[in-house]
């Protein structure tokens, strides 16, 4: 009795302070890995909003599912597995019980945890699958860049998504991007299914993707890297899983895959095959997982066929320690390229990953971390710490910190040095960088939150400064940002240079009518390209960019979402670039409207 009334108090504390959305969750992590690229913005959006569909049950969680949550630490994940382990929960605000949670992070989680008791596994049945599943049908289009008539601005993209409990998934995704011939479409698709079986995990064909380790043999799950989140770096999901977009520009995999669970083993074998111009490019790989309680380790192997007469292969070890203060992990590849074109000495490469995460004391958190990728280690799916989007050709130590020890103040501090041996984009030659962070973050009360954070670069003969300042409200249906960024750039041989940027967010959720409407209005000065500001912005559902403002003038967008009945959706977006008249010559403005329509059932 006593603990269900402490429960309803923890609870009651909430109850007005739940103002976040799952947008601003995304928005955040889409912004601390806005300016170093690598992601597929677009997958991670969907992941998240799918936990958020069907969140994770907390009493049955593992770690490789509460690793899908980018900003948990191993040290936070392995708190809410023992505190569960200990104390089944019976509301999700007892998570206000679990060490190292602060108050924003616990709300944050209740938009993908749930708490209900452990079910037994049932077999599944062909009717009770398709007459209990939920169905999802998206048809978009957008209108890109209207004033330019000399090129075709339309883009279209239709999908439907099939989903049994998280058990049996699938889906199919069809698009058209702007300024191609009309034949040009790119479409794919994919059946997953998980724990139908016993020892069968997961099973995916059509396009897929897949991480293992710290990703220097298969790394595509998207991992903090250097960000604020200074305690999930070098965090990442695990194993094999559909790829729900068709990104031309992603090398995702198109195949079958499957990852089998014997206890303390679990065994992914892939093969993928993909038309690529005049040929086929092929892919088959493995991995071997042997896990503890506290401890794994797994080999890696793949073979990446992607021309007649070349092929990549790349075999890596990893292995991880986690035991109540420590995280200890580590990672060493090599890869061999058989073309012909390179001489015998460049074939070999090597890469190794090794650092530790440390908390002394509940509020205080370090990591440290070296990388060392020489110049003839390359593989297109390898995605890992690094200072370059692309794994290779760099030697470099990182130290960060995360500091909470005083009441509603949040710190994250590193500094990351590195050298490159060969020449770089940019770059024509070998050199030394330097990376450095600091931000701080204050939860003035349970709706507002503000932030400052510095950052400092140099790679070559550049010098990069960057301030941002943010303050957020959420309070009844309301939800304000306000965003300013500055930068500097300081070439060895050139004048510093400067550029800023500032904008407000107005986002009210109506009462009465099941409408939401944001209104953006910016304002910018960068005129040099070198000084460029990302900053994220909301879109339709399931789209959300990141782009570069450069130039003189303002923008505006409107987002409005309406749900029409229980099944359908309208989202549309109307935006607008105004540039000053002498900045350019053909068009003085930039116009778009996406219009997304969703059905459910």
């Amino acid at each position: 009795m006593k603990k269900c009334v402490f429960i309803i108090l923890l609870g009651l504390s909430f109850l007005h302070s739940r103002g976040q959305t799952v947008q601003d969750i995304i928005a955040d992590i889409y912004e601390q890995l806005a300016e170093d690229g690598g992601v597929d913005m677009e997958e991670l959006s969907q992941e998240l909003l799918e936990l958020h569909a069907q969140p994770i049950n907390i009493n049955t969680a593992t770690e490789d599912d509460l690793l899908q949550l980018r900003f948990l630490s191993y040290v936070q994940i392995d708190n809410i597995l023992n505190y569960v382990q200990k104390h089944p929960m019976e509301s999700i605000y007892e998570l206000q019980l679990v060490p190292g949670l602060r108050d924003y992070e616990i709300r944050n989680l209740t938009y993908f945890l749930k708490v209900a008791k452990p079910e037994e596994r049932t077999p599944i049945y062909a009717k009770e699958v398709f007459y209990y599943a939920k169905h999802e049908l998206t048809l978009r289009t957008d209108a890109r860049n209207i004033e330019n008539n000399e090129k075709d601005p339309f883009y279209g993209n239709l999908r439907y998504r099939f989903n049994y409990h998280n058990q049996v998934q699938a889906g199919i995704t069809i698009q058209r991007s702007p300024h191609n011939n009309w034949k040009d479409i790119n479409y794919g698709g994919y059946i997953q299914l998980k724990n139908i079986v016993p020892h069968l995990k997961t099973l995916v064909l059509g396009n897929f993707e897949g991480q293992f380790g710290l990703g220097l043999v298969l790394g595509q799950s998207t991992h903090m890297g250097k960000s604020s989140y200074i305690l999930s770096s070098a965090n990442g999901a695990e194993g094999v899983r559909k790829y729900g977009s068709v990104s031309p520009a992603y090398d995702y995999l198109h195949g079958i895959a499957t990852t089998l669970s014997f206890g303390m083993a679990d065994v992914s074998l892939l093969y993928s095959m993909r038309a690529e111009k005049d040929h086929w490019h092929h892919v088959v790989g493995m991995n071997t997982t042997i896990h503890r309680k506290n401890w794994k380790v797994g080999l890696t192997a793949l073979e990446d066929i992607y021309s007649k007469d070349s092929a990549m292969t790349s075999l890596g070890i990893n292995a991880r320690y986690n035991h109540g203060r420590w995280d200890v992990f580590g990672e060493v590849a090599a890869t061999y390229n058989s073309a012909q074109h390179f001489s015998a000495n460049r074939r070999w490469g090597v890469g190794t990953i090794v650092g530790a995460k440390l908390t002394p004391i509940e509020g205080l958190g370090f990591v440290l971390l070296y990388r060392y990728y020489s110049p003839c280690f390359q593989n297109r799916y390898a995605y890992a710490f690094s200072e370059s989007s692309k794994v290779g050709d760099e030697n470099g130590f990182y130290i960060g910190s995360e500091i909470r020890l005083l009441p509603k103040w949040r710190f994250a501090l590193y500094a990351d040095g590195f050298r490159f041996a060969d020449a770089k984009y940019g770059i024509p030659y070998p050199s030394n960088g330097f990376d450095v962070m600091a931000q701080a973050d204050y939860e003035i009360n349970k709706t507002m939150m503000t932030y400052l954070k510095f950052r400092a670069r140099r790679k070559g003969m550049k010098n990069t400064y960057s301030l941002r300042y943010q303050y957020t409200w959420n309070s009844d249906g309301w939800h304000l940002r306000t965003q300013a960024d500055a930068t500097f750039v300081k070439q060895d041989t050139t004048a510093l240079t400067w550029g800023a940027s500032i904008y407000q967010d107005i986002q009210y959720s109506f009462r009465k009518v099941p409408i939401t409407m944001l209104l953006r209005l910016q304002c910018f000065d960068i005129r040099n390209w070198d000084n460029r500001i990302y900053t994220y912005e909301n879109d339709v559902l399931y789209a959300n960019s990141i782009p570069a403002t450069y130039g003189i003038g303002g923008r505006w967008f409107v987002n409005c979402r309406y749900q029409i009945n229980q099944h359908w959706g309208l989202y549309l977006r109307v935006s607008q670039t105004i540039y000053h008249p002498n900045w350019m010559v053909d068009h003085t403005t930039k116009s778009e409207v996406h219009l997304l329509i969703r059905g459910s059932w």
